[in-house]
Order: C-alpha cells, then structure tokens, then sequence
C-alpha cells in the first residue's frame, strides 16, 4: 500500500513553537511550496549557499609546524591558510575530526574541522564562521549526510545543513568531502531563535545521557545539574510518567526524531546506538535531541523500527503506551517522505551537480560516486518496501526465553568500527564460526564485532559462547584508559572476561538482568586489538535464562 504524499502533516505549528521562523522557510524550499517573502538572507545569509547545493573548491596550506603539531595532537586546533572558491583566509584553526571508523591521519584522507574566527579574524564564509570537513570514508556517495538533512528538513525537524566539497591539502587532491554546518551558536540562533538560552551537549562516541557530556556551547548550569535531571527523570520503570516526560522533553518533536532515525536505518544514531546525537536542554524548557553523523544510512532494508530502542530516553518515552501509540501513528504519517518516487529525483539531482563538478577534477573520483549513487538507490527502494509493511505490522513482543531452553539468535551483523579489520564468516575444521581478524597492524587498536538485538522482558540472563584467539594482542588500558581489550562476549553493555595471546576453545559468558517490562539488548561479540584474530563458534551462541 503506497500513501499519497498529501497525507504527510509532519508538524502543527502551535506544537513547536520553539523553532525559529526560519525553519518554516526552510522546510517550503525542500517541499516545493513558495517560501514567505520576509529578510531571512539577511538573518541567515548562510540559507542561500545551502540552498544551492554548492560543491566548494577548498585548498588547505599547513606550514611545517603546524603539521607536526597535528600529528601529535590531532584534535587541537593549528593555524592554516585556507582558500574557499577563490577567497583566501589568511589564519584560519583547524584540526582533524572523526570518531571509530571515521578519523584517519593527516597522511592519510583526514577530516577536518574548521573555525574561520579561531585566531581572530572576524570574516566569515557565507555567513559561516565554523563549519566540518567530512572525509566520508563509510559513505562513498558522499550524499548520506545530505540525505539525512533533506528528511529531516522535509519533516521540519532540526539538522545541521549540508554541501560538498573538493578539498587538497597542499599539493595533494584529497578528493570529494561533506561539507557540512556546524553545531554552534549561528546554528542555536538559526534553529531556536534568539536568545538561545541552555546548554548545547555532545553525545560523544556512545555515551548516554547518564555521562558527563561535553558542553558545546550555552550559557546554563556547568555542573551538569540539567543533565542529571533529565536522566533521573528517565531511569528505572515508572508507565504513568507521561505528563512528567512531556514537560521536560519536547515529546513530539522527540517521536519524529526517533521515527526517522529508524526509518532512515541511522542504526548509529541516538535512539539505536546512544551515539552521534546533539542534545539542547533550554533554560526553563523542554529537551530537543538533534541528529548527527548521518553517513551510513539504509544500510539494511529490514532494520526494524517496531524493536524497542535502547537509549534511556528513548526507552522512557517508549514505555509510555500513549507516546508509543502515537509514535506509530507518526511513522505511517512520515512514510511518504521515504518513497522512492520523492527520493530518486532529489538524489539524482544532487548527485549530477557533484559529478559535473568533480569529473574534471578526477574522472575516477566521479565514477566511484556514480556507481555509489546507484547503490543507494537500490537500497532507497528495499527500504521504503520495508518500510510499508513495517508501519502496518503488530506490535513485537519479547523473546520468550524459559529456564532449560536455550535461545539461538539466528541474524548476527558485522561492524568494523575501525578499518583494517575483516569481519566475515568462516569455517575451519568443519566448524562455522563468526571470525573477526586484524589485517593491518597499527598504532591505534582496532575493533570490530559481531552483534545482534534482542526484545526480551523481565529476568536474569547470559549470553554464551564458545571462543578461540590466535596472536591478540590488546592495547594498553583498551586504548582509552577505560576499558580492557581482547576478545570477549558482551550482552546489554556487560562484558564477558577478555582472552588474549592464543587461546583454544573455551566458554565466555556475559550475565544480565532485565527489571523493565521489556527492553531491547545488544547482543555482541567482540574483538578490540593491536592485532590477533578470534572465531566465535556459531553454533554456541546462546541466550540462556537463569533467573526472575
């Protein structure tokens, strides 16, 4: 069953009033209606840079120092020359960005963050004075991220906005980027008006609301006392908490950001994921979550958006029989947004202008991305299939798993959270296994795993595998001072014990405990090494209950 496009009404005004006016402009431009004739260039002389779906021409120039500084602490800000379509900013800071997956070297193709008012200078690129570098190494149509923007935009939800670039590095062609705003204060101002009173917190790589986030920007509490509020509002199992959830959190705007983050398959998004959100908590108003690091999006057809999400907030607002009532009504009111028949023209468009722009720059480069173009596509139409049936399904109900009967999931999925990694199925000896190896040794660990959710309710659990490792070698502290490395299995965040060196066949088991009504967990098994390799017996993957 297809749904007419005329049935979407993503927003009612009087709902969100928070947004700025000009947002509202925005969303008419991406939804074809005339915009209201009213100065928003002049608040927003960025709107019509955007509008136009540029692709930059950027030509980064690093003197010596400052490129030793960057390999030796990437993420602080050095000062460059930067020239953009021609105009040269003379002292511009700038430094490398990216998370697990995502950062490379200055050697290699880097992502840059970049801050035109960092030493001083008060000139400003279209309005912009901060703005990101996306190398998109996970996405190679380099339109994820922009895709991301369109929906979100189209539902009049907030999002950073999004163009292209071709970028060098000194004398070396770097290739095609995402070029994309930046959460700051232009983007406070632009989004929730002004003045934008509140705090402006990082999600970070996989934290929760329950950790210390960075504070971005905003002038609320620095003790992270709002922060704190809002978890403890979400904590524990309470279904009557309704009114409470909706004074503190913006609770429409929230069920269409988790609806299209689960439509578009942002697997590593906030709701899925705990990862790559931003969060504004307004003086004396209601949260906002913001989306973030859109760059592997549709990437499985049947990701599900019935499970039950596991970050904290999300499984608040979920545990709510009204909110989740409405939240499916939102997803059948959102599914026109995803038809193909939207899409493809849309993608198209965009993706011929990147082509025209870089083909005569790099013929290869353009063909890469014609041929990534046509990827997503295909997988812009299995989704919106599943999609359709998905909105008309029944509600999940949790795994029931019984003392003495073991539960096999039977889909596990590989991530390589970082490159150099294989992380494929093998079989050796006769025996099927899950096998993650290490294929380039580096400074830095690398981490892969293979994982899976499940929905299940009330009850004591383990998760149980049978595991061998040949030459792992963990790195110092895991990496990060925070946690130990090797092979282990993990379940709803709690991991096994950690094999190193070789090891043959033996049992790892991950103990957990459900006290909600249900919640859906991740399932993992893991490898996070120097180098080394391990197999994960396919057979001895199971879910056992052993307790109320």
């Amino acid at each position: 069953m297809v749904f007419p496009v005329e049935t979407v009404n993503p927003i009612d005004p009087v709902r969100r009033p928070r947004l700025a006016p000009l947002l509202g402009g925005l969303v008419a431009v991406a939804c074809g209606v005339a915009a209201p004739a009213q100065d928003a260039d002049a608040d927003d002389p960025a709107r019509a840079f955007f509008a136009s779906q540029p692709v930059v021409t950027v030509q980064i120039v690093l003197d010596d120092a400052a490129r030793e500084a960057l390999t030796k602490a990437p993420r602080e800000y050095v000062a460059a020359s930067l020239r953009l379509d021609g105009t040269t900013f003379a002292k511009v800071g700038l430094k490398l960005k990216g998370a697990a997956g995502s950062f490379q070297t200055l050697g290699e193709r880097p992502g840059f963050t970049v801050n035109l008012g960092k030493f001083g200078d008060a000139s400003r690129f279209h309005g912009l004075a901060r703005f990101h570098l996306n190398n998109g190494v996970q996405d190679a149509s380099r339109l994820c991220e922009w895709l991301g923007w369109e929906v979100f935009t189209a539902a009049r939800l907030p999002a950073p906005r999004v163009a292209h670039a071709i970028v060098r590095l000194d004398d070396r062609l770097l290739g095609l980027y995402v070029f994309r705003e930046s959460f700051d204060r232009q983007f406070l101002r632009r989004t929730f008006g002004e003045p934008a009173h509140g705090n402006l917190y990082d999600g970070g790589f996989c934290q929760d609301v329950d950790r210390d986030l960075e504070k971005d920007h905003g002038d609320g509490p620095d003790d992270r006392s709002d922060l704190r509020a809002l978890c403890e509002l979400c904590r524990g199992i309470d279904r009557n908490r309704a009114p409470k959830l909706q004074a503190a959190i913006d609770v429409p705007t929230f069920l269409d950001f988790a609806a299209l983050e689960a439509m578009l398959g942002h697997w590593d998004g906030y709701t899925q994921n705990a990862n790559n959100f931003r969060l504004w908590l307004p003086t004396g108003g209601r949260a906002t979550f913001l989306p973030h690091g859109m760059d592997q999006l549709f990437g499985e057809a049947d990701a599900s958006i019935l499970d039950h999400p596991p970050a904290i907030v999300a499984s608040a607002v979920m545990q709510q029989p009204a909110l989740r009532k409405r939240y499916r009504e939102r997803l059948r009111t959102l599914l026109p947004l995803f038809a193909p028949d939207r899409l493809r023209p849309r993608v198209l468009a965009v993706a011929e202008k990147v082509q025209r722009t870089v083909r005569p720059v790099d013929p290869g480069i353009a063909d890469a991305q014609a041929e990534a173009v046509r990827d997503l596509l295909a997988r812009i139409e299995a989704r919106y299939a599943s999609l359709v049936d998905q909105v008309k399904a029944p509600e999940p109900k949790p795994v029931q798993v019984t003392k003495g009967r073991p539960w096999m999931p039977k889909t596990w999925l590989p991530v390589a959270e970082t490159d150099g990694l294989i992380v494929d199925k093998k079989t050796t000896q006769d025996t099927p296994s899950l096998r993650i190896a290490v294929v380039q040794r580096g400074d830095e660990p690398r981490r892969g795993l293979w994982r899976t959710h499940v929905l299940l309710g009330p009850g004591r659990y383990e998760l149980r595998a049978t595991v061998r490792c040949a030459g792992v070698e963990p790195p110092v502290n895991g990496g990060d001072g925070s946690e130990q490395g090797g092979v282990r299995v993990r379940a709803d965040g709690n991991p096994s014990k950690s094999l190193q060196g070789d090891a043959s066949w033996q049992a790892l088991v991950s103990s957990f405990q459900i006290t909600e009504f249900q919640r859906n967990v991740e399932l993992a098994c893991e490898l996070h090494a120097l180098a080394g390799q391990a197999w994960f017996r396919s057979d001895s993957l199971q879910l056992v209950r052993v307790g109320d």
